[in-house]
């Protein structure tokens, strides 16, 4: 019986041209086909890059000199800053648990094996 392996040597010394010539133009086919993709990459690269700085400086002259802004006059009395609004969730032990099983999955461990000291909210 043969194996697919014997087939294959068997299909290649059939042929005319011999194994190491065949490998020898597949690699080289491919290799030639990369460094031209990064020929093409880089060319396309520079063209851009020009044509972005000319984008730039186009921009750059556009935009007319701003004057530097005269200095503000201090205020007599500062604003207090409003107390920030605290929300009560309704159902705290749900979010708790919710929380605590997404740590424990994170971490690998059981829900058990973690303790939640606080939770706060972060904006």
């Amino acid at each position: 019986m043969l194996t697919n392996m014997s087939l294959w040597v068997m299909a290649a010394a059939n042929t005319s041209l011999p194994f190491l010539t065949v490998f020898v133009l597949g690699f080289g086919t491919v290799f030639v086909g990369l460094l031209a993709l990064i020929l093409i990459i880089t060319l396309l690269g520079k063209i851009m890059g020009r044509s972005a700085a000319k984008e730039a400086e186009k921009a750059a002259k556009a935009v007319p000199a701003q004057q530097p802004a005269a200095p503000a006059v201090a205020a007599a009395e500062p604003e207090a800053a409003p107390e920030p609004a605290v929300e009560e969730i309704e159902d705290r032990q749900s979010m708790v648990a919710a929380i605590s099983a997404a740590i424990a999955t994170v971490m690998g461990e059981d829900v058990s094996g973690i303790r939640i000291l606080s939770i706060t909210k972060v904006n």
